[in-house]
């Protein structure tokens, strides 16, 4: 189990493990001090259509990793079926919003995305927001001569994210887009 991009900055996570017939989900917590929160899981498919659900209340004593729960690796495969998993600490504030993917597990069918994204200003600072109304892997932004807060990142059925577009302008006119790996493949 190593970190990912995506947990090489946080103090408590979740990673997998794929073994012959199970995932295996961890929780890694490297704060000095025991975490406590909940995990929430969702079998869907890339349609965003919801199999199953449920909730897990977790603990994690102070820089350790614990093996939280395991799913069969066979049937999602099988299914072509998606592994969602949020982790959210005792307040209730999300965390992480992660899937299982690794070797082991069939590529998933990946379906147009439709993504949509829109620009606007607020307090003077340039925005952009991207919306999936379906399961979008790898989705990265585009604008010539822009950067971005954030880019390169998952978003699952009718999520919406929003970054910055550091140093535009309040007149900003430029026009961004967007492509996910539905679209490179």
């Amino acid at each position: 189990m190593t970190q990912t991009a995506d947990t090489a900055t946080k103090s408590v996570f979740l990673h997998t493990k794929i073994e012959k017939k199970q995932i295996l989900i961890f929780l890694t917590n490297h704060l000095p001090q025991p975490f406590q929160g909940s995990v929430r899981y969702c079998v869907e498919g890339t349609d965003g259509r919801v199999r199953g659900a449920m909730a897990d209340e977790v603990k994690a004593p102070a820089d350790s990793t614990v093996q939280l729960i395991f799913f069969d690796r066979r049937e999602l495969h099988e299914k072509k079926e998606l592994l969602r998993m949020e982790l959210y600490d005792e307040t209730g504030v999300l965390l992480q919003r992660t899937f299982a993917d690794g070797p082991g597990l069939r590529p998933l069918k990946l379906r147009d995305p439709q993504l949509a994204v829109s620009v606007f200003l607020r307090a003077g600072r340039v925005f952009a927001s991207v919306h999936a109304a379906r399961f979008a892997r790898d989705v990265t932004l585009h604008c010539a001569d822009c950067a971005f807060s954030e880019n390169g990142f998952t978003l699952f059925a009718d999520e919406t994210k929003t970054v910055e577009l550091p140093g535009a302008k309040a007149d900003f006119a430029g026009a961004v887009t967007a492509t996910s790996a539905f679209d490179r493949k």
